[in-house]
């Protein structure tokens, strides 16, 4: 190739974090750098991490990213995108215009127009 930049068809990705947790990507077409640290989804772009197992201090659902654009690094934990994105985390789900997630951090910065739906958990 002419770049460091592989650009491919029905892209598909699969990664596993420290704790062994599953995290998938898929989007009709992508773009990743030469070792895969950093992906970029276009058309459906679809983000999911799967659920690990929940400790009192840290449950972790499972995480579903949802846009016409998502930017995975995977080596960071981050996804980021400037198009409207759809997130789902358990039974909570949010839209906005933009997203920045820092899975490292646990943050996450949704801009423009947001909208949550919020679910108490049953105890």
């Amino acid at each position: 190739p002419d770049t460091k930049w592989l650009e491919v068809d029905n892209i598909r990705v699969r990664s596993f974090d420290d704790q062994g947790r599953v995290t998938t990507a898929t989007a009709q077409r992508g773009l990743t750098n030469e070792d895969s640290s950093e992906v970029q989804l276009m058309g459906k772009a679809i983000v999911v991490r799967e659920a690990g197992p929940e400790t009192r201090a840290y449950p972790a659902p499972r995480m579903e990213f949802r846009s016409e654009f998502l930017h995975a690094f995977m080596d960071t934990e981050q996804v980021k995108s400037h198009k409207p994105v759809e997130l789902r985390r358990g039974q909570d789900a949010f839209t906005a215009d933009s997203l920045a997630f820092d899975n490292v951090q646990q943050t996450m910065r949704l801009q423009g127009r947001v909208r949550g739906t919020l679910i108490p958990s049953k105890r």
